[in-house]
């Protein structure tokens, strides 16, 4: 499957599937993380784009943000506990997901997020607490990777994210449950944006432009510019994917 970054949820076509937190004694946010954006990408290993990076690093550097770019293999757990540190992030990576069953004999779909660090019989206590697992891209099966699951973003995220803070997962089934998006809302995330199955390379990197395009070029906010990105480019031509986005309140 040339061209196919991994990634999951499924979500109604232009709509803002809306979740509440439950309640109790409110979060304290990350202030100073606020005005600051990270870049993650270590897709690039098989897949660079370097025009994106440049294009998104500008977008954001005109809105006022202090950017930090990380790639390849530096994109790895101890990044990740730290995205609490920012207030938009962007991960552009391999993602997928697994079905497994249940002590009840019920079947259930996890997914997980790529590092791009690569396996090592080092996180097999991971894989036993359920915090990550070995995964290999679809493109390469002989390549396998770290990857991080729902627990790890629930139980390993360091504190809380800035106020009105915002993460975008470029890659396949980041959305196919709802489950990562869950446990960055339990640390005050308030919008997750990515697709639910499969996306192409080159339709998501398009898709991502635009959508930063939009937000910080022309305004909008970010579920107005998701709608503004799928009214625009449609559904990935091959997969049949729109751009979803997930809101915490």
């Amino acid at each position: 499957m040339a061209g196919i970054a991994v990634a999951v949820i499924a979500l109604t076509l232009y709509a803002v599937v809306q979740y509440e937190l439950p309640h109790g004694e409110p979060p304290t946010p990350n202030v100073a993380g606020a005005g600051k954006a990270l870049i993650a990408d270590s897709l690039g290993i098989d897949f660079p784009n370097s025009k994106l990076l440049s294009r998104v690093t500008s977008i954001l550097k005109d809105a006022g943000f202090k950017v930090d770019v990380v790639m390849g293999r530096d994109v790895n757990m101890s990044l990740y506990e730290r995205l609490t540190n920012y207030q938009v992030v962007l991960l552009r990576i391999h993602g997928g997901k697994a079905s497994y069953v249940t002590a009840s004999g019920e079947v259930k779909i996890i997914n997980g997020l790529f590092t791009g660090v690569p396996w090592s019989d080092e996180f097999e206590e991971l894989k036993k607490e359920w915090l990550g697992t070995r995964a290999r891209p679809y493109h390469n099966p002989n390549e396998a990777y770290l990857a991080l699951l729902p627990k790890f973003f629930l139980e390993k995220l360091s504190g809380y994210f800035p106020p009105n803070s915002t993460v975008v997962v470029a890659s396949c089934y980041s959305l196919i449950t709802p489950d990562i998006a869950k446990s960055m809302g339990a640390h005050g995330l308030r919008y997750f944006v990515g697709w639910e199955g499969p996306v192409t390379v080159e339709h998501m990197d398009k898709a991502v432009v635009k959508l930063f395009e939009y937000r910080f070029e022309e305004g909008l906010s970010w579920p107005e510019a998701v709608e503004e990105v799928n009214n625009e480019l449609g559904p990935d031509p091959l997969k049949n994917e729109y751009l979803r986005i997930v809101s915490f309140k």
